[in-house]
């Protein structure tokens, strides 16, 4: 990932982080609410529901500030080496993936099998 691509997913995580916060605390606000004004036992499985979601989606909005805080840490790590002027210079840059010309992406034909060496004497 670019630096500029690292940092746009921290900045996203940050924001789903405080929206999904936000969302949580209305939750419990939304379950205090049906405890109150619905005192019988249906009244309380719904506000023990509401008070379990925004319980998770606090701990997701946790998750999402980890992530973001994870995301600006490798983003300011990152050192990312200028692109060849070549565009590659012939170099293998990772898998080859098949188009639509119905012609093989790779000359070998079959399957790789990996094989151990044989066990050493002693």
């Amino acid at each position: 990932m670019s630096d500029d691509a690292l940092r746009d997913a921290a900045r996203w995580c940050a924001q789903l982080a405080e929206v999904l916060g936000d969302v949580g605390r209305r939750v419990a606000v939304l379950g205090e609410q049906v405890a109150r004004d619905w005192p019988d036992v249906r009244g309380r499985e719904w506000a023990e529901r509401t008070s379990l979601l925004g319980a998770l989606l606090g701990r997701e909005a946790t998750a999402a500030a980890e992530q973001s805080d994870a995301y600006a840490r490798q983003a300011a790590d990152a050192v990312v080496p200028p692109l060849p002027a070549g565009g590659g210079g012939g170099r293998r840059t990772g898998m080859r993936l098949g188009g639509t010309d119905a012609q093989r992406v790779d000359d070998e034909r079959g399957m790789r099998i990996a094989e151990l060496d044989p066990p050493r004497p002693g």
